[in-house]
């Protein structure tokens, strides 16, 4: 297990429960250079779409091990735009097969380097990386949840309620030292909702 303390590293509980629409808020926040990563873990070579049909092509479309690439539009509804375009100084997408994946983590690691604090969003990824801050998104309309989180939530730091797009939480408590992501202590719940780019 790889210690990455300057990452605060996003999961949730399953698709569309507000992950990026979390870590967008993050972003938004903080004034200092910040890096986000979005992290797809693959299966397995040329296998099923994990979310069923013909799927997007990300899966297939891997080429060797793991792929690391940059996004540099801030326009459009992908996920790795809107934390372009929430403030992020630069913004990665890790691809990465399954038995591969800490092979591809250290690749990123050796990418964004280790002065920047970074906002990453996986549930898997943290099997590998041991981040400064986990944080588990929700939805609190729904029980489902991923295999992916279910293997991760008991990391968890904090758990957040989340519909969507509005969290029950204090973003402020969120603090970046410099060199380490801290959770300071809790007040009363605030309800924050978070802006869609």
């Amino acid at each position: 297990m790889v210690k990455v303390p300057q990452m605060l590293l996003i999961g949730a509980t399953e698709r569309d429960a507000g992950k990026t629409s979390f870590a967008c808020e993050v972003l938004r926040r903080f004034k200092a250079p910040v890096i986000a990563v979005k992290v797809t873990v693959i299966q397995e070579r040329n296998g099923e779409c994990p979310r069923g049909g013909q799927g997007c092509g990300v899966c297939t479309s891997l080429e060797g091990n793991y792929c690391i690439t940059e996004e540099t539009s801030k326009t459009g509804d992908k996920d790795t735009q809107r934390l372009l375009a929430a403030g992020a100084d630069r913004v990665f997408w890790l691809r990465t097969l399954r038995s591969e994946a800490e092979e591809g983590a250290l690749a990123l690691l050796r990418e964004i380097g280790s002065d920047a604090p970074v906002v990453c969003e996986s549930n898997s990824i943290r099997h590998t990386l041991e981040p400064g801050l986990f944080i588990l998104v929700t939805n609190k309309y729904s029980d489902k949840i991923k295999a992916s989180a279910v293997s991760v939530r008991s990391y968890a730091d904090l758990i957040v309620q989340s519909n969507g797009h509005a969290f029950e939480f204090d973003f402020n408590r969120i603090q970046d030292t410099g060199k380490r992501w801290t959770l300071s202590p809790e007040h009363a719940p605030v309800s924050v909702d978070a802006e869609r780019n």
